[in-house]
């Protein structure tokens, strides 16, 4: 592929690009294709304006003829600078600018890479700390280099030494334990380091070194496991985050941590059973109510907590999905009100269990409606008691819930609660008419639900077959019902035991 053609612009045309743009910026965007070499020169011979001269010192493909020339006549102070830095600058301008009176001029030439070593190990120990700070981001320094300036008494120029991407573990060590705390956790946190380092640091069992460590990015997972065994708490905490704790690191934070810690171990899932087993021996309440949500618990603790029957656990644990039909059966049998309202939040009740604490059970009942879950209530009884309930959502369950006739229906359609009427739209024996009635509703929602419905029945008349009655059409319900769980024949007569002694011990 041929090389690009020079950009053929003219000299007025690049210094008004440079009052624009500035020289560094417009020296880096016209590398690509370069400009010629006539149009340099010319600019080097201007003496007026200055930035002529300052964009052919800093032009990095300016010719070494040049910038030596602009090196010997050149007026403006400002031109130097630019020459330091230029990779095309001659080695022999670069050993005279390292010794150039002012400290401006030093400190640029002190970051060219190709700046002699002895040049370099005469800066480093300058007498302007700008210099020496501009030293010490060289890409080109070796050991003497950096046995210099890692001594340097201003931490400015220390601090430069960590971004150096080759540094040595010997330099980093000696970083790592500078008097200053910045350059300490600068170190720490980001120098270069291999793992056995890394290693190293995090087994110092010191807070702020492995609190600096524990901030790395990309920390090799070694190096976090060992954070997570730590004496200190807040590493602990961090070093948690960082990677998954295995088993070890798990009992540490149970034999060595904290409440919190503790609390943060029990809801972890799955947690073995013998650490289950040993944070329930603990006295820190946040911790047996996560262990007590916890999807992984032991039944044999599950059991445990329900025997104790403390409320705050009990409904901790009320919410706990791995729960056997029994167990939820006895946190029934605690009849705290926390406990109840808890179960009325799980999908998992068996069928006989739901009407039953729907009777006994105020809590259960008011969370159940606010649910619009629905509920079998063949119970007359209950069902005239709960329609007669102050609150909507209850009206509805009541309605939905229970076989009413349709004179009823006609009585509860009347309910100023929308809900209600509603619910008595969706009931299995609502009329037609009074479907036909429940279109002039004032609520749009309910007047289109019985349009709908009406229109939906009398489709399915005109398409049934002569010799099969078609089925009653059902309304969309408000909210479907969660899957009664299958149980064996062994479970259901279990469960109706231990529901009869629910109604005859603690019930009546």
């Amino acid at each position: 592929m041929p090389p690009a053609a020079p950009v053929q612009l003219t000299v007025s045309d690049l210094l008004e690009r440079l009052k624009r743009d500035g020289v560094r910026r417009t020296a880096t965007a016209l590398r690509k294709p370069p400009l010629s070499s006539r149009l340099l020169q010319e600019l080097a011979e201007l003496q007026d304006p200055t930035i002529a001269q300052q964009f052919v010192a800093a032009y990095p493909l300016s010719p070494s003829h040049l910038l030596e020339n602009l090196a010997r006549t050149a007026q403006d102070p400002e031109v130097f600078p630019y020459l330091a830095t230029n990779p095309r600058t001659p080695p022999h301008l670069l050993s005279e600018f390292a010794v150039h009176e002012n400290p401006e001029v030093r400190a640029h030439v002190a970051t060219h890479p190709q700046l002699a070593a002895r040049e370099l190990l005469n800066l480093a120990t300058d007498s302007d700390v700008n210099v020496r700070r501009s030293v010490a981001t060289n890409v080109s320094l070796r050991l003497p280099h950096y046995a210099s300036l890692v001594t340097d008494a201003s931490p400015t120029v220390r601090l430069r030494l960590v971004a150096q991407p080759a540094l040595s573990s010997q330099v980093a060590l000696v970083l790592a334990a500078d008097a200053s705390n910045v350059v300490r956790a600068r170190t720490l946190a980001s120098a270069t380091a291999d793992e056995p380092l890394l290693l190293g640091w995090a087994a110092s069992d010191e807070e702020d070194v492995q609190l600096a460590l524990a901030t790395r990015p990309h920390l090799p997972g070694a190096v976090a496991a060992l954070l997570q065994l730590s004496s200190h708490a807040a590493v602990r905490r961090v070093a948690r985050n960082l990677t998954a704790p295995d088993s070890v690191a798990l009992l540490h934070f149970i034999l060595n941590g904290e409440a919190e810690e503790h609390a943060w171990v029990a809801a972890r899932n799955p947690l073995p059973s013998a650490l289950q087993r040993q944070l329930a021996q603990t006295e820190n309440p946040a911790t047996h109510l996560a262990l007590a949500a916890n999807p992984s618990l032991d039944p044999d603790i599950a059991d445990y907590y329900i025997t104790q029957a403390d409320p705050a656990t009990c409904a901790a644990l009320a919410t706990n999905p791995a729960l056997s039909s029994e167990q939820v059966q006895a946190l029934a049998a605690t009849r705290h009100a926390a406990v109840l309202t808890a179960l009325a939040y799980r999908d998992d009740l068996y069928a006989d269990l739901i009407p039953f604490l729907l009777e006994h059970s105020p809590d259960f009942l008011r969370h159940w409606a606010i649910q619009q879950k629905p509920a079998s209530l063949p119970d007359a009884e209950v069902a005239r008691r709960l329609i007669a309930d102050p609150l909507p959502t209850i009206r509805a369950l009541a309605v939905s819930g229970h076989n009413w006739r349709r004179a009823d229906l006609y009585d509860f359609s009347r309910d100023p609660a929308a809900l209600v009427r509603l619910a008595v739209l969706n009931h299995r024996n609502s009329p037609d008419d009074l479907l036909e009635m429940l279109e002039q509703d004032p609520v749009p929602e309910i007047a289109t639900a019985a349009a709908d419905l009406r229109a939906a029945r009398s489709l399915a008349t005109i398409t049934a077959k002569p010799s099969r009655s078609a089925p009653a059409p059902v309304a969309p319900k408000v909210r479907e019902a969660a899957p009664v769980p299958r149980l064996t024949p062994k479970q259901r007569e279990a469960n109706a035991s231990t529901l009869t002694q629910l109604k005859r011990l603690l019930w009546q």
